[in-house]
């Protein structure tokens, strides 16, 4: 999956098959994509401009400018075969991440899912996976938790979360729209919150109460993201010992 698709892979299965089909030729020629106008962009697929308008609204944006500023943002970073082994990423990531973080801030993390009435996970896409798991560990100590994935689901978020409640928020970008939208309303509402992202410079953080991160190094090989994904797995379950650690010195 591209990294366009990934972006959006949380609205899928709400595309009609024209829109579906725009999506993936987008992905297929990103960077004629960046700069071709909405009749020239109808042509090439053989569709409406209101099919085009359509699909940007059922991916959040308020149309096809919208689009096209995103579209400038994904890099085309593709990375050669001669240069860094990924095993050597790796080897550098790892140790980065683990030296960016603080017992200071994994206690403060782990009392605040003490205290909450309700821990909320939240996670679109790739790390969809991981607030699920997450969330299982949590199970594992009869700590009832939920977790969300769709995005309707989550832009309805803000109506039922109240403030002794906790929302994580998971994602290897920190630039999901829809996460994105959803920690703005809560920090309005005074919602506890904690980020957990692979991008510590991404504006997700910012949005949350507390919040922990990767450094990790953006790679894609022929438009195919391919950054770790493990980093995250990393630190939730970092997140669910300090959070066991707490329980257990309480009793």
């Amino acid at each position: 999956m591209g990294k366009l698709l990934e972006t959006y892979s949380n609205y899928l299965p709400e595309l009609t098959h024209s829109e579906k089909h725009v999506l993936y030729y987008i992905e297929d020629n990103l960077e004629q994509s960046k700069t071709m106008p909405l009749t020239k962009m109808a042509d090439a697929n053989n569709v409406s401009t209101t099919t085009i308008i359509r699909l940007c609204h059922k991916l959040g944006l308020e149309g096809y400018a919208e689009l096209k500023y995103h579209l400038k943002g994904i890099e085309a970073n593709n990375l050669p075969n001669d240069e860094e082994d990924p095993i050597q990423r790796y080897i550098r990531d790892i140790p980065e991440t683990l030296k960016k973080l603080t017992p200071e801030t994994m206690v403060s993390i782990a009392a605040s899912m003490q205290q909450a009435e309700r821990i909320v996970i939240l996670s679109v896409g790739l790390t969809k996976t991981i607030g699920e798991y997450l969330s299982k560990r949590l199970m594992q100590m009869n700590q009832s938790s939920t977790y969300i994935y769709e995005s309707h689901m989550i832009d309805l978020i803000s109506n039922w979360i109240g403030r002794d409640d906790l929302v994580i928020f998971i994602s290897s970008s920190g630039e999901t729209e829809t996460l994105l939208k959803a920690a703005e309303k809560l920090s309005h509402l005074n919602i506890p919150s904690v980020a957990v992202t692979n991008n510590p410079d991404s504006p997700l953080p910012l949005l949350t109460t507390e919040n922990i991160s990767a450094p990790v190094k953006k790679a894609s090989y022929e438009g195919y993201d391919v950054s770790a994904r493990s980093t995250l797995v990393m630190l939730a379950d970092l997140i669910f010992e300090y959070y066991l650690k707490l329980i257990l010195q309480e009793k």
